[in-house]
């Protein structure tokens, strides 16, 4: 690698934290409204989740409303024993489409028509937790039921502390902290953050990836996240996946925050090359290498797509792969687009 320090993205989920709280966030959510339909209220493994996270199911608002609208059909059919998640997960890679609308799809297929309306419910929107019951539950376990009145303006359905707070895990060692600390780094993650000005927070604001910042004890890590990817919706119009990893503005944006641009401007900059091919604000890059931290094929294959849009552009920024995981089913899939695997971040930051 050249004399100049690499940048270095770091994905915060399965790589800077041992996401415990999603993940039982996800499996209460589920199992709440499960109990609430008359259904029963079987919920995936780990080995299974983690086969859902490979089939693109990364975010738990997609994977609850599924894991229920699966025990749906399965209840019907008059099968009580437990799903083969796995199985569900991997009959939505043929189908198009979000993870949500895949496995809507798939649901869809699979179900008699007097269970579509109950299937549209669950996933036609399953970001909004002012309509999808399955993430109004899951975002009150993610941040608590206190922060998730401030945030939301709605009253919590139960009392509970933040399940981040509570049970996720730091995986990076002293070591890796400062290693990640000493170099120009940012957090690129699918985690809601805040917005990068003083707004009033909204749906995909809350403040997940500042609770896990403070866990790790990087509070000073840019964090590019989906706060200013949905501030930058709300200033330039669209959607905010038109900008969210797997889409080039956040990973662009992300290469900008952590050579020190602020997230505002690295937020518009990308969009700015994106959008209308305006170098200008992306110029510092050039000549850069980029290593990006992941446990999910997506979050590299986005950095890739993006250098490669730098590149043609005349900014030229070399990308290495670094996948972090253990799971098999994981590893597969970084395999095709990672120049190197490592169990952890540890091992991954150690080769620096």
């Amino acid at each position: 690698m050249s004399a100049a320090s690499p940048i270095l993205l770091l994905d915060v989920d399965g790589t800077l934290i041992e996401d415990r709280g999603y993940r039982c966030a996800q499996v209460e959510a589920a199992r709440f409204v499960c109990r609430r339909w008359g259904l029963p209220d079987h919920t995936p493994t780990e080995d299974e989740i983690n086969v859902l996270h490979a089939c693109g199911f990364s975010n738990e608002w997609d994977s609850t409303a599924f894991n229920v609208g699966i025990n749906l059909v399965e209840s019907q059919r008059g099968n009580g024993a437990r799903p083969d998640f796995a199985a569900w997960a991997t009959k939505t890679r043929a189908f198009a489409g979000l993870p949500h609308e895949r496995a809507r799809a798939l649901l869809l297929s699979e179900a008699p028509s007097a269970l579509h309306p109950s299937i549209h419910r669950l996933l036609d929107d399953v970001r909004d937790p002012r309509v999808s019951e399955t993430t109004r539950l899951l975002y009150t376990f993610v941040l608590g039921s206190a922060r998730f009145e401030q945030h939301f303006g709605l009253k919590a359905e139960v009392e509970t502390p933040s399940f981040l707070e509570t049970m996720d895990a730091p995986i990076p060692n002293a070591r890796s902290r400062q290693i990640i600390l000493s170099r120009p780094a940012s957090a690129y993650t699918a985690r809601p953050t805040l917005p990068p000005d003083s707004s009033r927070p909204g749906l995909y604001q809350t403040p997940e990836g500042e609770i896990a910042l403070a866990q790790l004890g990087m509070t000073e890590l840019p964090l590019m996240g989906l706060g200013p990817m949905q501030w930058l919706a709300d200033v330039k119009g669209g959607s905010i996946w038109d900008y969210a990893k797997p889409a080039l503005v956040q990973p662009i944006a992300a290469m900008l925050a952590a050579v020190g641009c602020p997230l505002r401007d690295a937020a518009l900059a990308a969009h700015a090359f994106v959008v209308q091919r305006d170098r200008s604000g992306v110029e510092r890059l050039d000549g850069r290498q980029v290593i990006v931290f992941e446990d999910n094929a997506g979050g590299v294959r986005a950095v890739r797509d993006a250098a490669a849009a730098l590149r043609s552009a005349g900014v030229h920024v070399q990308v290495f792969g670094f996948g972090v995981a253990r799971d098999p089913a994981k590893r597969a899939a970084l395999a095709e687009v990672c120049d190197r695997l490592f169990d952890d971040v540890n091992a991954a930051l150690a080769v620096l």
